[in-house]
């Protein structure tokens, strides 16, 4: 193999890793939801990146001319598409400043003329004309149209890269400024990635030089690198989560995913050259090294996995290690269940008794938590008495004998002990162990064995309660912190004026609690009444440009409600006890499907007066949306007047 067959290798392993990063980026952002302009325009970028390298490798290993050529064509596609994608990604970021950006009508004008180009390139030979070879590929010649082609996808690229200065100009914040900085020092990955520089080769005759391969692969790793940067700094925009979490999320997926993948690519490069070298047939040292490089692959993820979120500082925040510790030492419905029955196994093994159990106190009466050995009917145990009463050392008709000096209760063959909490004030719930006699008789040794076991026990018990109250009051306090992050990325990006803006700011049409009331009365009738029909949320211009698309206005105003009460829709699998889909979950069974309030709060397994907190919460949300849909309709109207007064008049 000669130095220029190395080389070229080389070349195709790093255009295989950008593919597989590049794929991996948008599949990251399509698996989260496309509801941003920037996901949006940005994932166009990758996506059409990715399908020149994708076809730049197709075409290295094409050995048929046909084939090759049909490559090259389908090459286009992406290299006439970054240009008006580009554009697009940088109108979008211009648009997350304060300013409302003007000649929107110039994004879809750049898409329809790269789409003319690309036509031109599949039908015709006026932009690309005949396929020719090189030494080790083949390329296009120049047509007539080319620099016209070359002429727009510079001109474009310069405007986008001025729309990121502008935004960078117009932002405040610290750290807003210094991810614009560095996406605007990265936004010429793109177009200097896949533009056809080839077509400018000569004829099958001349051969690459050896110097342009350490250029070219230089190129590529520059070209790597910049999107690296790009996908980094623009996978905080418009996403509410704190910036640890985001970051988090795509290092670990960028970890298990496209490295991953990229290190299984390398070596099956490598042994696919070095086999013979082994003795082993080419088949079955790949499978082999294939099968070991996925396993040692993840095991390395899993074994340094915390060495190198300290490395990156993905956790490093003292407030977020106590979370970690927390989380990982929580005690859930399985490990009490678990403990507690350890805990009944070494009493009946103490006491050498069969059976012994623990139930707790709820609000819905005694339930039977952990039991060791045979109970046949758990609910007879407790059959006209409360765990309280049992816990009583007087009963009023004597059926529960209570023995002071165990401190035991003799209850339907079971030697009953109340567990309390630790100031003795509480019944948490009972241990029940079989009676091996009539009255308690334990020994010395067992007593206080005993007493050590009902200590545990009762604690476990009390610290499972006070985490729950924990969990409660966490649970309170996730839409307050919910919408202080969506306040803090609207500040990051609004700075002063979001800030000090009041409650009735220009975010809402009317003031902001009497916007709630509306939506409320609207979402009360969602299905058909006066305050529907009648609401004064008609008015609104997010509505009336919805009648366009619908019979009636009631129909145009119930379809805002339903995309207000989408957007609030997390991402993943729906599920009715996680914490981050309850309020979307009260939104949808209360006024979509039309729900009883006890069937709902039942349904979500909270109460009817958490139900109502969280659902006023929940509208306050919905309102919210709306109110930055109405806004968004107006400043397109505005927009549009002042682009068509800037218009020259006819002549």
């Amino acid at each position: 193999m000669s130095l220029a067959d190395v080389f070229a290798l080389t070349n195709d392993v790093l255009q295989a890793i950008i593919v597989i990063f590049g794929s991996a980026v948008v599949l990251y952002h399509v698996g989260r939801g496309t509801r941003s302009q920037i996901t949006i325009a940005f994932c166009a970028l990758v996506s059409f990146v990715v399908i020149v390298y994708l076809t730049e490798l197709m075409v290295s290993r094409a050995i048929i001319s046909d084939s090759a050529e049909a490559w090259l064509r389908l090459e286009w596609l992406g290299i006439a598409m970054v240009p008006a994608a580009q554009y697009h990604l940088s109108y979008a970021l211009f648009s997350t400043t304060t300013a409302v950006p003007r000649y929107r009508r110039f994004v879809y004008l750049s898409y329809g003329i790269s789409l003319l180009f690309l036509l031109l390139v599949l039908w015709t030979d006026l932009v690309a004309a005949e396929m020719v070879r090189l030494s080790q590929t083949f390329h296009l010649l120049p047509g007539p149209l080319f620099p016209l082609f070359a002429l727009y996808y510079w001109s474009i690229s310069l405007l986008s890269i001025y729309n990121v200065w502008r935004a960078r100009q117009r932002t405040m914040t610290r750290t807003m400024r210094r991810r614009m900085t560095s996406t605007l020092l990265a936004f010429m990955a793109a177009p200097l990635a896949v533009f056809p520089y080839l077509i400018f080769a000569g004829n099958e005759t001349q051969e690459v030089p050896l110097w342009l391969w350490p250029v070219l692969l230089l190129g590529n790793l520059v070209v790597g690198l910049m999107f690296a940067i790009l996908t980094s700094n623009l996978i905080y925009f418009d996403a509410t989560s704190p910036d640890r979490v985001v970051r988090v999320r795509l290092y670990k997926y960028m970890a298990r995913v496209p490295l991953a993948g990229s290190i299984v690519l390398l070596v099956y490069v490598l042994v696919g050259r070095t086999s013979p070298l082994l003795g082993l047939p080419t088949e079955t040292a790949l499978g082999f090294a294939l099968v070991l490089t996925v396993m040692l692959v993840q095991w390395a993820i899993h074994m340094f996995k915390r060495p190198l979120e300290r490395f990156f500082q993905l956790n490093d925040d003292p407030d977020v290690r106590r979370i970690q510790q927390l989380s990982e030492r929580l005690l859930t419905t399985s490990d009490l269940r678990q403990f507690l029955e350890s805990i009944l196994a070494a009493a009946c093994e103490t006491l050498r008794v069969p059976t012994a159990f623990v139930a707790v106190i709820t609000r819905d009466g005694p339930r039977l938590e952990a039991v060791i050995g045979q109970l046949e009917d758990a609910g007879a145990l407790w059959d006209g008495y409360t765990l309280r009463e049992l816990g009583q050392r007087e009963n009023s008709n004597g059926a529960a004998t209570f023995h002071e000096e165990d401190n035991f209760i003799v209850w339907q063959n079971f030697w009953i002990r109340p567990l309390r909490n630790r100031q003795g004030d509480t019944i948490l719930g009972i241990l029940g162990i079989y009676g091996r006699a009539a009255s308690p008789n334990l020994t010395t040794n067992e007593a206080t064995i005993l007493e050590r076991l009902v200590r545990q026990a009762a604690g476990a018990l009390e610290d499972r309660i006070l985490q729950q109250e924990v969990f409660r009051a966490v649970e309170g306090l996730l839409p307050g912190i919910t919408a202080l992050q969506e306040r803090r990325l609207a500040a990051t990006r609004g700075g002063f004026p979001v800030l000090t803006s009041g409650e009735a700011d220009e975010t809402y049409p009317v003031e902001r609690e009497e916007f709630n009331n509306l939506v409320r009365d609207a979402l009360s009738h969602y299905w058909g009444g006066p305050k529907l029909t009648e609401s004064p949320l008609m008015q609104l211009r997010v509505v009336q440009r919805a009648l366009a698309q619908h019979e009636t206005p009631a129909n145009a105003l119930r379809a805002i409600l339903q995309n207000a009460i989408e957007l609030q829709k997390p991402e993943g699998e729906r599920n009715m006890t996680r914490t981050e889909w309850l309020l979307y979950n009260i939104l949808e069974l209360k006024f979509i499907q039309g729900g009883r309030v006890r069937d709902v709060a039942r349904r979500l397994a909270m109460s009817e007066s958490d139900l109502y907190r969280k659902q006023r919460v929940a509208i306050e949300n919905v309102a919210r949306t709306i109110a930055e849909l109405e806004l968004q309709a107006r400043q397109a109207e505005e927009a549009k007047t002042e682009a068509e007064k800037a218009e020259p008049a006819p002549s």
